[in-house]
């Protein structure tokens, strides 16, 4: 990639109707040209594929409507094929990738649609490195299915289906996360200042990131996925000692004290960790969202049936702001012998 592509990336920016904050994440894909083709599955093939990922029936249709080609959507299918060469060529890493442009509704069906295929596109490279890590076809299977649960969410928030939260399934798609009972967890590292202590981990310790998909959070779920975690990581990448596990969530924001019972399960995940002294960003439309399913500007009619209902809608209408909050503890001694 070179400046003389510039011009190239700035036609792409208007084709994509993309604003001008998607030049940079562009010029980093437009270094990723494919080495070979990059081969979308046929229609019998993605029928197989869709089965094993449990895509929704209104997914399936939809997506069939909305496959990219070259020659129709070229700049799309440019997209496309950088995005798909990274992913394969990330294969086990940790680190996030240069974040991929969100796509206007305005491109259609396609555009909605296009991080999905890119996904599809990737699965050969996905298990492959499972395969050479030794991972049971299980959980592999559970971890890639976590699209179709991203589907569903998007089309129960926005009426209409695609795929929004595409840099958070680069995660699933390269080796980083993987389902583990209750929890996701995510081989990850302390990039955070985790306070003063004796005990509080090092910068740049590897860690645990636990990730909180929608049910109840019982005290006993959260101990069988840690106990779960223990055994995988350390059979399956024995190299990285995991002493410590982290969290970044708006679940961790003590405000919520103020709202729900001192022995709810949100609270008893809460004990669990120490807090880092940053108090994160404004996450008031992203909580709104994750609860309800709704978009935020429909706050004046959210169900109001449960404490933590009614704690979320109470606290924005008194002008008050939720936090992402980022806590850490140690494993237990057990868990670390069983990840070393």
């Amino acid at each position: 990639m070179s400046r003389a592509d510039l011009p190239h990336i700035q036609q792409l920016v208007g084709e994509l109707r993309l604003p001008a904050s998607a030049v940079l994440p562009l010029y980093e894909l437009a270094r990723h040209a494919p080495s070979e083709p990059v081969r979308l599955p046929d229609d019998a093939e993605l029928d197989r594929e869709l089965d094993r990922l449990g895509l929704s029936a209104a997914d399936r249709t939809d997506l069939l409507a909305a496959r990219p080609d070259p020659q129709r959507t070229p700049g799309l299918w440019w997209l496309l094929e950088r995005c798909v060469t990274v992913l394969r060529a990330r294969q086990g890493t940790i680190a996030p990738l240069s974040p991929w442009p969100d796509l206007p509704d305005e491109l259609g069906p396609v555009g909605r649609y296009l991080y999905v295929w890119v996904l599809i596109a990737a699965l050969p490279a996905a298990r492959a490195h499972h395969r050479a890590r030794g991972i049971p076809e299980q959980s592999s299977r559970e971890v890639l299915a976590v699209l179709a649960d991203q589907l569903r969410n998007r089309r129960a928030l926005h009426g209409s289906g695609g795929l929004h939260t595409q840099n958070w399934l680069t995660h699933h798609y390269r080796g980083a996360v993987y389902v583990l009972g209750r929890l996701h967890v995510e081989r990850t590292m302390i990039t955070f200042d985790p306070g003063p202590g004796p005990d509080a981990p090092p910068i740049g310790a590897p860690a645990l990131a636990l990730h909180i998909p929608e049910g109840r959070l019982t005290p006993e779920s959260c101990d069988d996925s840690l106990t779960r975690a223990a055994a995988f990581f350390g059979r399956h990448f024995p190299e990285e000692p995991y002493r410590y596990a982290v969290c970044g969530s708006w679940v961790l924001d003590p405000q919520l004290k103020e709202y729900l019972d001192p022995e709810s399960n949100i609270i008893k995940f809460q004990e669990r960790f120490t807090l880092a002294p940053d108090t994160g960003p404004d996450l008031n439309e992203t909580v709104v969202e994750f609860i309800f399913k709704r978009p935020f500007a429909d706050l004046d009619v959210l169900p109001r049936d449960t404490s933590l209902q009614r704690g979320i809608v109470d606290h924005v209408k008194a002008g008050r702001t939720w936090r992402f909050r980022t806590g850490w503890f140690r494993l237990s001694a057990a868990a670390r012998q069983g990840a070393e």
